[in-house]
């Protein structure tokens, strides 16, 4: 009987321990920090266009390719030329293909005055442009600078497609912070550089000019 209610006591003094140490590692473990791109006005203006046809455009963006090294929850930074650094406690806060399409939508409605804006695939038919774009390098280092390279085109919105532009252009602006937020910021900043340039050449293929 007495080994009976020793043992019974063991196992509890054991559940209490275990408990224990799962609530302390709880308490210990940090919690992830989640981070978003967000539109920002650009050099290219409403304005602009308010005499034009620009408004009244449909305009598809997308589709947009992301290379799979960082297309991922986890920030993905540099470590050295062939490595690369996931960041186990720092992250989008949702798939980033869906976060740079909608930052460039808004960016570019900002840019032309146009409303009638739709991410790929879109359901409308009656598209006069669109804007592909595929991401070559998206690296960024912390207090450093971040590098975007983009393939970007603009093509006839209609089937066959035509193309009526296309380039690679990149970005490099400065990290200006400590931490991943300011690394975020300055992809920000990048996406809004993009977004100018795709919409001077959408507006200039449809004979405005953006000065």
């Amino acid at each position: 009987m007495s080994f009976t209610v020793n043992k019974r006591f063991l196992i509890g003094v054991c559940l209490l321990v275990a408990t224990s140490i799962g609530v302390s590692a709880c308490i210990n473990t940090p919690l992830p920090d989640y981070y978003v791109l967000t539109p920002e006005r650009g050099s290219v203006t409403a304005s602009q266009f308010l005499d034009s046809g620009i408004p009244d455009l449909a305009i598809g963006v997308g589709p947009i390719t992301i290379p799979e090294t960082v297309n991922r929850q986890n920030i993905v930074t540099p470590k050295d030329s062939n490595q690369l650094e996931v960041a186990e406690f720092h992250r989008w806060s949702e798939p980033l293909r869906e976060n740079i399409s909608r930052v460039v939508i808004t960016n570019l409605a900002d840019r032309l005055g146009v409303n009638k804006l739709y991410a790929y695939p879109w359901l409308r038919k009656e598209i006069d442009n669109i804007a592909r774009i595929d991401i070559l390098q998206m690296t960024g280092q912390l207090r450093e600078e971040i590098y975007l390279q983009v393939r970007w085109q603009v093509l006839t919105g209609t089937k066959p497609y035509q193309l009526l532009e296309t380039r690679i252009t990149e970005y490099r602006p400065l990290v200006r912070g400590v931490g991943y937020s300011a690394l975020v910021a300055a992809y920000s900043e990048a996406f809004a550089s993009l977004s100018d340039d795709i919409a001077l050449a959408i507006a200039e293929l449809n004979g405005v000019g953006g000065s």
